[in-house]
């Protein structure tokens, strides 16, 4: 009889100690599951020309179709930025001097007052983690850092008529909607919608 009582008592302390357990967790804070990205440090570095061939792997990788020699004269500008993690270029944000005719809404030769934005390529594994905003961020420090008005760039897609931001706003892709958000205005051209905000 001693022996039951004792397995009744040992049986009475284990489930004590659950319960006691389940309580501490119920009341313990929620840990949240962070992804392994997560903990990676997005920085962002002036592109050399020691990066212009990560600078066009990327680029391919993201269905651009160019070479190293367009990217390296595009870099001697020391305009363009890219994205790292762990010291790994994941974006690519270039960028070169341009002249704007603000009244007529195009580009054209003289004294850069415009800094032009190529639209950034981003690794799919980083999409979704703000490197298109650091990378225009960064850009349009250097429009102000080196005397320049404008940040500008052309959104190629075909936007049906009547108001872009409204269709940005409903149908737009990540880049059109960045520009928007960062308050860029748009005007209809030739060559397509062109995306401008003074910044000087």
């Amino acid at each position: 009889m001693p022996g039951l009582q004792y397995a009744i008592y040992v049986n009475q302390m284990v489930e004590s100690f659950k319960q006691e357990q389940k309580k501490a967790e119920a009341e313990a804070p929620k840990k949240k599951f962070i992804h392994l990205l997560d903990e990676e440090e997005v920085e962002v570095k002036r592109l050399e020309a020691d990066d212009v061939e990560d600078c066009v792997k990327v680029m391919r990788k993201c269905a651009f179709d160019v070479t190293d020699s367009e990217v390296g004269n595009i870099v001697q500008y020391s305009r363009s930025f890219g994205a790292t993690v762990n010291r790994m270029i994941v974006g690519v944000g270039l960028a070169w001097p341009a002249m704007l005719d603000v009244n007529e809404k195009r580009i054209t030769s003289g004294e850069p007052n415009a800094l032009y934005l190529e639209d950034p390529a981003v690794l799919l594994a980083y999409e979704g983690r703000g490197v298109r905003r650091i990378l225009l961020k960064e850009r349009e420090k250097e429009v102000v850092n080196a005397g320049m008005k404008y940040a500008i760039a052309y959104l190629y897609e075909d936007i049906p008529k009547g108001s872009i931001s409204g269709y940005i706003t409903e149908a737009g892709n990540a880049l059109e909607k960045l520009y928007l958000s960062e308050d860029y205005e748009f005007f209809r051209t030739e060559r397509g919608i062109l995306a401008f905000k003074k910044l000087g």
